[in-house]
């Protein structure tokens, strides 16, 4: 995709709950930004409430407008949407992303997410990123932490 300066910068697809935004989000989204180059998009898609519960089993933290908000004003973040209530995939092939980037924990398998936007006409990259190490780089470890510290304190 070329930009209407010249460059060649490519839209790049993130999805997530982003329910804590945490270091490690934020170095995820750091490196998918400079892989849509700098005349390129972030895109990040937050998950749904009714998509966390389906594929997390829990409700999440904070609703889904409030996770928009935060992540949408993210340093990195070009532009954040609420995902697809019925089909995660759906929000995928509405932005017709250059490139997909996974967390490495995600779970959409490559495979299988290729076949269906294959399926549906779209010729996407899919990267799997790796993990960005830091001291509080997983919500579920956050909310232990705090858990551990609310309920010592309480004593």
């Amino acid at each position: 995709m070329g930009s209407p300066t010249g460059g060649m910068g490519r839209k790049v697809l993130v999805a997530g709950t982003f329910d804590i935004v945490h270091p490690g989000h934020v170095r995820m989204l750091s490196s998918a930004k400079r892989m849509a180059g700098p005349d390129g998009e972030l895109v990040v898609v937050v998950a749904r409430d009714s998509n966390v519960r389906r594929f997390k089993g829990r409700d999440p933290i904070l609703p889904e407008e409030e996770r928009l908000f935060v992540v949408s004003s993210l340093k990195p973040v070009d532009r954040a949407i609420l995902g697809d209530p019925n089909d995660p995939i759906n929000s995928v092939l509405r932005e017709k992303p250059d490139v997909i980037a996974l967390g490495y924990d995600q779970w959409p398998d490559e495979g299988e997410l290729e076949r269906r936007l294959r399926e549906a006409g779209l010729r996407a990259s899919i990267v799997r990123l790796p993990k960005f190490p830091c001291e509080h780089d997983s919500t579920t470890d956050i909310v232990e932490r705090i858990v551990r510290i609310f309920c010592k304190d309480s004593r």
